[in-house]
């Protein structure tokens, strides 16, 4: 028998089979489909509903389960990582915790407001400065109201009783000259300074006597309280000048009082002979421009020339034609106050 069968040959070369790789890989894989496999088997496994609310319900429920399988798979992978971690900390040697760094929270830039930035861009409150504006407004409107329906001696009186009534009116007034379109008192400015230099000057509420430092002409300034040492304090309807004295009198956004009369005959009085007396006055003040140049000429002068083209103000200018005595009875007259508003 043994010579009828040949003995088979083998190549000793042959590749070998790595079964334990293959069984590595195979249970891999079935780590991977674990999930998907468990889930689809119980949908397999779940009987055919005809009823569509259960079949819903039945519906949610796996699509749940699904879920709970996802986050469970998750939390394995998180618990190897910490695993992971401590295990390089033994290595190590160490005894501090591996944690990961929290993400900082990205921090929003707060829109600031125009008003709480100064010129540096540096943020500051200003409510402060808002509350002492509007008080000062507040008291420049009173204190601008109770000029213009008083007489000149109540107006004196009330200065010297308040010191600083006087700077607070004016810095309000400051403020106001700054928001109009024009300043008359440089209109009157201009005229002054073609006239001849030796020309004796008197400023009528001369405030804080800006056409005595504008002209080369000598002026007398004119005010309730001294702003400084140039100034005369008085009631503008008694001053310390000498009559026939002067050749200019002015009277810029000064008519102010309830006797106005007073003043102009005041003006009268110290003027010479065809001396000029100007007028500045806001136009809003004038229910009827003929009424006041009546009255204006009842106190001895003349008008020489009247421009009323400006929206704000109106300019007159008069010339004295005849002495009128201070104790002449004559009607009181006034304009109208010029209440400015609140902003």
């Amino acid at each position: 028998m043994n010579k009828i069968f040949k003995e088979p040959s083998f190549d000793d070369n042959l590749p070998s089979f790595n079964f334990g790789k293959i069984n590595k890989k195979l249970k891999k894989d079935k780590r991977k489909t674990y999930e998907e496999s468990d889930v689809q088997k119980q949908i397999s496994e779940v009987p055919v509903i005809k009823s569509p609310s259960k079949a819903k319900k039945l519906k949610t429920k796996l699509l749940n389960l699904a879920e709970d399988t996802v986050v469970k798979s998750k939390k394995s992978k998180k618990r190897k990582q910490s695993i992971l971690l401590i295990n390089r900390k033994e290595t190590k040697g160490t005894d501090e915790e591996i944690e990961p760094e929290p993400e900082e929270p990205v921090k929003k830039k707060r829109k600031l407001d125009k008003d709480t930035r100064n010129v540096n861009g540096n943020t500051k409150s200003t409510l402060f400065s808002r509350l002492k504006n509007s008080l000062k407004g507040s008291r420049f409107r009173y204190l601008n109201e109770l000029l213009y329906t008083s007489t000149g001696n109540e107006a004196v009186a009330l200065f010297q009783n308040d010191q600083t009534a006087f700077e607070a009116y004016h810095e309000g007034y400051k403020v106001q000259v700054e928001q109009w379109s024009m300043n008359p008192l440089d209109r009157i400015i201009k005229n002054i300074q073609k006239m001849p230099k030796e020309y004796l000057v008197c400023d009528f509420g001369c405030g804080e006597a800006k056409l005595a430092k504008s002209v080369l002409q000598k002026v007398y300034s004119l005010d309730l309280v001294a702003f400084d040492n140039s100034v005369i304090a008085c009631d503008m309807s008694n001053s310390p000048l000498e009559s026939n004295s002067i050749n200019v009198a002015v009277f810029c956004l000064s008519l102010m009082g309830t006797n106005l009369s007073d003043f102009l005959l005041e003006a009268n009085r110290l003027l010479k002979m065809n001396g000029i007396l100007k007028i500045a006055e806001v136009s809003s003040r004038f229910d009827s421009v003929k009424l006041f140049i009546d009255f204006i000429q009842k106190c001895g002068f003349t008008m020489m020339n009247k421009d009323l083209t400006h929206k704000l103000f109106y300019f007159f200018t008069f010339k004295k034609v005849k002495n009128v005595e201070k104790d002449t009875k004559m009607k009181q007259f006034s304009l109208k106050p010029c209440l400015y508003k609140k902003r």
